[in-house]
């Protein structure tokens, strides 16, 4: 004789059936509802460059996705060099170029970014060291110029380099360039966080 399963038990069998399929498919959606990111990106770009540029590396440097320091609050050695270095710090500047496009958990920003050009700048120095030599030949002592070998002293090229290095920078606005970026943006950890490229490091080293 063939047992039959009760009208009730086959019903509730169904139901706890289609509620467990019903939980696997909210599973399945469950993560893009819980991921689903809040606050703008463009403020992050924003907050970003302010950040940066105000010399706040921290906070800044907590906006990356993939590095948690560029480097950038270190100073080189040398008197010229920091020199250089903070000439560049202080060409910075930045405006937002249009809206954000944002696509799920990932967006895009382009950047118009102002910086020192680097290399603009030591070709001009190059070009200015042979007459800035001569100027300081005639007020330094031969013991204070040369070597035992009649070359030039060390202290003398820094000191012609220090020279050639002021008085470039005092029109630094004209070795001033601005370039377009398109930032990366990704939604990680409940906030947007910002991709480095290899152009940010340029713009942000001055070009080299």
């Amino acid at each position: 004789m063939k047992k039959r399963i009760h009208p009730f038990w086959l019903g509730l069998s169904l139901l706890l059936c289609a509620a467990a399929l019903g939980l696997c498919v909210f599973a399945g959606s469950g993560g893009s509802l819980a991921l689903r990111p809040e606050g703008d990106p463009q403020d992050t770009v924003q907050s970003f460059f302010t950040e940066l540029f105000a010399g706040d590396y921290s906070a800044a440097y907590a906006r990356l996705a993939d590095y948690s320091s560029l480097g950038l609050e270190h100073e080189p050695g040398g008197d010229s060099s920091r020199t250089l270095y903070r000439a560049l710090r202080e060409s910075y500047a930045f405006s937002l170029v249009g809206d954000c496009d944002v696509h799920k958990l990932s967006a895009s920003q382009r950047v118009r970014l102002r910086y020192l050009d680097l290399k603009a700048v030591e070709a001009e120095i190059a070009a200015q060291v042979e007459g800035i030599a001569e100027e300081l030949v005639d007020t330094h002592s031969a013991a204070e110029i040369y070597d035992d070998e009649g070359g030039y002293l060390v202290s003398f090229t820094d000191e012609v380099y220090s020279a050639a290095l002021n008085r470039v920078l005092r029109s630094a606005s004209g070795y001033c360039v601005e370039t377009e970026l398109e930032l990366r943006l990704s939604y990680l950890d409940g906030a947007w966080r910002l991709h480095s490229s290899p152009a940010l490091f340029g713009a942000l080293l001055g070009g080299i």
